[in-house]
């Protein structure tokens, strides 16, 4: 069997010794085995080299013609680009590196975007129905007049997002982090929210008519004048949390 050393700073890495080999590595380390098949594979921590999943020829297809229908994309690193009003339906981004990018009026439509990375980049008006951004970084981006309906968004992070006049209709949030998101009027209605972590959430005049909150954090948050009829609240935690009629709960503080 390959015997496995792992050596300190100078020799950072894996080095895999075959039996029946000598090796020296600097002047205190000296292992001795007679030769079968003399081989040594080094792996260094800091040289891997990067290898991506995306189809070069998508690519290069998406910058020219600003569309890339079903395309795969995933793993495409994409910072900063302009994409506005680009044509991804059903494209493949898995992974893929978007935060910063301007996709106002996109159509990604059945998109594929699990655990991509959104960060303040630009949905405004975007189509982003029946899309799976399950995992997705979608800190600060902005998602205003987006279309989400039935997408699925499952521990997806919306921390700070303004989701104002967003179209939710049965989006699935399971587990997703809103806090401090501005939620006010939005029509939550019988929408799965449990679990979803709504801390400092700023819920007013929202409608939440039939929704599932139950097991939600709701510390802190605003929900002045929302709509909770008929919501599943059983196990929300509340600190310092405004309630519909103005009291104050703050039941686990």
């Amino acid at each position: 069997m390959p015997t496995i050393i792992k050596k300190g700073k100078k020799h950072d890495g894996i080095f895999i010794f075959l039996p029946n080999q000598k090796i020296q590595i600097g002047e205190n380390f000296e292992m001795k085995k007679t030769i079968l098949l003399a081989s040594l594979i080094f792996i260094a921590f800091d040289a891997t080299i990067p290898s991506f999943a995306y189809n070069e020829t998508d690519l290069e297809k998406l910058k020219k013609l600003n569309a890339c229908e079903r395309c795969d994309l995933s793993e495409a690193y994409l910072h900063g680009t302009k994409l506005s009003g680009a044509n991804l339906i059903y494209a493949n981004l898995y992974e893929a590196t978007l935060s910063a990018s301007d996709l106002s009026g996109a159509d990604l439509s059945g998109a594929k975007l699990s655990k991509a990375k959104l960060r303040f980049a630009n949905l405004n008006e975007a189509d982003l129905s029946g899309t799976n951004l399950s995992e997705a970084d979608l800190i600060g981006a902005n998602l205003s007049g987006a279309n989400l309906s039935k997408t699925f968004l499952s521990g997806a992070n919306l921390s700070g997002v303004d989701l104002r006049t967003t179209n939710l209709y049965e989006a699935y949030l399971r587990g997703a982090n809103l806090s401090g998101v501005d939620l006010r009027t939005t029509n939550f209605s019988f929408l799965n929210l449990s679990g979803v972590n709504l801390s400092g959430a700023n819920l007013r005049q929202a409608e939440l008519r039939g929704t599932d909150l139950s097991a939600t954090n709701l510390r802190e948050a605003d929900l002045r004048g929302a709509n909770l009829s008929g919501a599943n609240l059983s196990g929300a935690k509340y600190c310092k949390t405004r309630m519909p009629s103005w009291e104050e709960r703050n039941d686990d503080c």
